[in-house]
């Protein structure tokens, strides 16, 4: 899209995916073992995404700074989309690295969703009960005084 000028892009998609699913495969067993090989796979996990959040940063100023040249009205959607994210993302990593690599669940300010930020945990009924994620809206009506819950998921 931005041609040449500037940093180049490196594709981390594999590594990522790969780190992805070493999580998955360590999150099977509850062994000490495996909760070793998680917290690696996630630290290296938050390594690789570290520097794409950091590259992320270096395109967003190269555009703003003129370096990257191409398509202006695409470069500065590009630019917004990358502005919008990275603010998101580091909380995220902020709180992965203090829930699996400090054992801390309970993170001040905690990010659900990074497309729908003000997701909550909706919890229902017994502790046994799965979580669920969404917005709780309460809709009144005034003429019959009648009220009723909704649950909007994100």
């Amino acid at each position: 899209m931005a041609g040449t000028a500037g940093t180049k892009l490196r594709d981390r998609t594999r590594s990522i995916k790969l780190r992805v699913l070493a999580i998955a495969r360590a999150s099977r067993n509850k062994t000490e073992k495996s909760r070793q090989k998680l917290k690696q796979a996630y630290g290296k996990l938050l390594e690789a995404t570290s520097r794409v959040v950091g590259q992320a940063k270096k395109f967003s100023q190269e555009i703003a700074q003129k370096v990257k040249r191409g398509d202006c009205a695409l470069l500065r959607k590009a630019k917004k989309q990358l502005d919008e994210m990275i603010p998101r993302v580091q909380p995220v990593m902020r709180q992965a690295r203090q829930r699996v690599l400090h054992g801390n669940t309970h993170v001040p300010g905690k990010l659900l969703s990074v497309f729908e930020t003000c997701t909550e945990v909706i919890r229902k009924g017994k502790t046994s009960k799965p979580n669920e994620f969404g917005k709780l809206v309460r809709i009144q009506e005034a003429e019959n005084q009648h009220s009723r819950r909704l649950q909007s998921y994100g």
